[in-house]
């Protein structure tokens, strides 16, 4: 006796199938989608009134009254620092007026919005590995 399953029992096997599975792939999507906004209200609760996350290429504040521009810098620091020294270093760029915009803990650094002018006394710092204007990355 050969038994032959009809097309109508195969969608419906089908259905049921994806009905179970996909339950599953909408959450997931929904909690990474949930991290990213809060990865952004995060970002967007320490920036300056003026700057725009979501657009892809670096922001600056335009200067109102004589003031110098702020721009977005990456800074990294060095790969022996320590848990306490880059939290130490965060709280120094805070009192010298830079807006953190993102954290990096797995290189150790920091986007942030500063003036041109504190470029150079961030290189001096020991605890300094790198610091660039953040800008546009395109890929061949």
């Amino acid at each position: 006796m050969t038994h032959r399953l009809s097309a109508p029992f195969l969608i419906i096997l089908m259905i049921a199938i994806v009905g179970l599975i996909l339950p599953d792939l909408v959450h997931t999507t929904a909690s990474y989608d949930a991290h990213q906004v809060s990865s952004q209200a995060k970002a967007q609760s320490v920036a300056p009134k003026g700057y725009n996350d979501r657009e892809a290429r670096p922001s600056s504040q335009k200067p109102g009254n004589g003031q110098e521009a702020t721009s977005v810098y990456i800074i990294t620091l060095k790969d022996n620092t320590t848990p306490a020294q880059f939290q130490a270093y965060r709280q120094q760029l805070i009192k010298q007026g830079a807006v953190i915009k993102y954290e990096y803990s797995i290189i150790k650094g920091f986007a942030v919005y500063i003036k041109p002018s504190q470029v150079q006394s961030i290189k001096k710092d020991p605890l300094v590995k790198n610091i660039e204007k953040d800008q546009e990355v395109h890929t061949l």
